[in-house]
């Protein structure tokens, strides 16, 4: 539909808007959707680069403080394994002179002055000991207990943690300075005092160390919404993730766990990627705009003159006059296909005008005479299987009037006039359905009388295929050929199936008895003939029942019948008929 509402579009056109309309839609449009595609491309690039350059420092920086968290807890653990550090605060001194003594003592044959010197982290040990004196390295316990940092370690009731805050006690005009501090409790059992490790790192040390790691993205360091450190020359104590998210152009994120603390790790970048390209690039990009677009139009515009102007002359020659009258092109110019079609045009118009009219009537005479032919061809075949079911229905009347006497034989009469008068009426080749399936019935009573016992059918046809038309006698023809090679060459007791129903959006007709079946090789041959059938064949054949049918069938349907058949000899067989749906058409009445 929408196709020839585009093409009567189009027909009201002129040549040059046709063209112009491809150049819109054959290069502009493709151009535009093409650079699109392209700079879309470019720009994912380049931002994955960038988030990947991004997500890199994050893990730098991520590395770097884990490292610092890690070297902490290792060494307040070497702390609190070394024995002599635990008896050293464990001793009971009988005055601050023999602490002292025995304090330069420790320190100057230790490792601890080698350790706590290597960085410039304060380690800080405390202890309930009241003889151990407060100094630089080693302080009572209750020197600690109004401290921020302790009254903090006490709510967490764990045996180490980090602990990150700004200083609000200091009163400073500048920004309060930043407290990240490692607390560990030195568990001995056999200790008679409460110890603590504290390790308070060097957040300067640590934001320079951090700064050198890179300095062309902007970062932030969190502890939930808490900034612990930041680099962006200002500042910043409290953070947002879901802002930072709104209101920047790339950004990486990478989670730091660490002893029950977990720091976020954010980079953001703004820079406008493309923008800066096509900033860049902006006498390129409007000479490729210029070509692309005015350079085709001058182009197109010559091509356009160039076939307009010929196939106006084209036209005019093939318009004729008003005696119908076509007349040679004098000035043929070009080496194309226009100029070929010129020429063949003027061979043309030296062929007589009479002859072309002889030539016409001729074919069209020959057309109808193959009409006729096929007509007469297909009135041949129904004509051909009109006695074939005649002589088999009065044969069984003949044999069950000598068998049963005279008693039966009205009905038999009957179901053989419903039969005949279908043979008979071949004004229309086609039966519905159900038409079809009444004619079966009356066949098998009749068979059924010949029978007996031997005999039992099953029709079953859904009610929305009745209306169906199909070639008259079709399916019957299946029907006799199982009576007669199936349920006739068994000596046992027969069924005779009739189905037809709807599969998806096929017809399915099925024929199917239990009598002597076929092998694979007759199968096959059957199966040949079926697909190589044709009217030439069958005039030249004897029984012609079964092929006869699919050869009306196939002509029915435009060849788009299939034929399948399952048999297996003793057993039984099969034959399927599956008809596109679209090549049936449905009685009205």
């Amino acid at each position: 539909m929408i196709q020839k509402v585009l093409t009567r579009f189009l027909n009201k056109l002129k040549l040059h808007n046709k063209f112009l309309i491809m150049y819109v839609f054959c290069v502009i449009i493709p151009l535009i959707i093409t650079d699109a595609v392209v700079l879309r491309a470019v720009y994912k690039k380049e931002y994955d680069s960038r988030v990947y350059e991004m997500d890199k420092i994050a893990q730098q920086y991520s590395s770097y403080m884990s490292g610092v968290f890690s070297y902490n807890s290792n060494l307040a653990q070497a702390i609190c394994d070394n024995q002599d550090f635990n008896h050293f605060l464990d001793r009971t001194y009988r005055s601050n002179y023999d602490y002292f003594v025995n304090y330069l003592d420790f320190i100057n044959n230790s490792f601890f002055r080698t350790i706590a010197g290597m960085r410039s982290d304060k380690i800080t040990i405390y202890v309930d000991n009241p003889t151990v004196g407060d100094g630089f390295y080693f302080k009572p316990m209750s020197s600690a207990e109004d401290k921020e940092w302790y009254r903090r370690f006490s709510q967490y009731d764990v045996d180490e943690c980090l602990l990150i805050y700004y200083d609000e006690t200091v009163n400073l005009r500048i920004e309060k300075p930043q407290k990240i501090i490692y607390i560990r409790k030195m568990r001995i059992f056999d200790s008679k005092y409460d110890k603590l490790v504290k390790i308070e790192i060097d957040a300067s040390d640590m934001r320079n160390q951090l700064v050198n790691i890179s300095s062309e993205y902007p970062m932030y360091i969190c502890n939930g919404n808490y900034v612990v450190f930041t680099r962006i020359g200002e500042a910043v104590k409290t953070f947002n993730a879901e802002n930072m998210r709104s209101q920047h152009t790339m950004y990486t994120h990478r989670p730091l766990s660490v002893l029950g603390n977990t720091l976020d790790i954010y980079l953001y970048s703004d820079e406008l990627l493309i923008t800066t390209v096509l900033r860049n690039n902006i006498v390129i990009i409007l000479s490729l705009v210029l070509v692309t677009v005015i350079l085709p139009v001058i182009i197109m515009k010559i091509i356009e003159q160039s076939l307009a102007k010929r196939i106006q002359i084209l036209g005019e020659a093939f318009s004729g006059n008003k005696m119908d009258k076509f007349l040679p092109i004098t000035d043929v110019e070009g080496n194309d296909e226009i100029t070929s079609l010129m020429e063949n045009y003027n061979n043309i118009v030296s062929i007589n005008n009479e002859l072309i009219n002889t030539l016409y009537k001729d074919k069209l005479r020959e057309q109808e005479s193959d009409i006729a032919r096929k007509n007469a061809e297909l009135l041949a075949l129904q004509s051909q299987i009109n006695p074939h079911f005649l002589f088999n229905a009065l044969e069984s009347i003949r044999m069950h009037s000598i068998l049963k006497g005279e008693d039966e034989t009205a009905e038999m009469v009957e179901k053989l006039a419903v039969m005949e008068r279908q043979n008979v009426e071949w004004s229309n080749d086609l039966v519905t359905v159900k038409k079809e399936t009444e004619s079966i019935e009356a066949y098998l009573y009749l068979q059924s009388y010949r029978f007996g016992d031997r005999l039992s059918f099953d029709i079953d046809v859904e009610e929305d295929c009745e209306s169906y038309l199909i070639p008259k006698l079709t399916l019957v023809t299946f029907v006799e050929n199982a009576c007669v090679h199936g349920i006739e060459s068994k000596p046992t007791a027969g069924w005779i199936f009739v189905r037809v129903y709807k599969k998806g959006e096929d017809l399915v007709m099925e024929i199917e008895d239990t009598g002597g079946g076929m092998t694979d090789k007759e199968v096959s041959a059957l199966i040949r003939s079926i697909e190589h059938v044709s009217i030439d064949k069958i005039k030249n054949m004897k029984h012609v029942g079964i092929l006869n049918a699919c050869l009306r069938m196939k002509m029915h349907t435009d060849n788009m019948v299939k034929f399948s058949i399952e048999s297996e000899v003793g057993v039984g067989m099969c034959v399927m008929i599956r008809v596109p749906l679209s090549k049936l058409k449905q009685s009205e009445t």
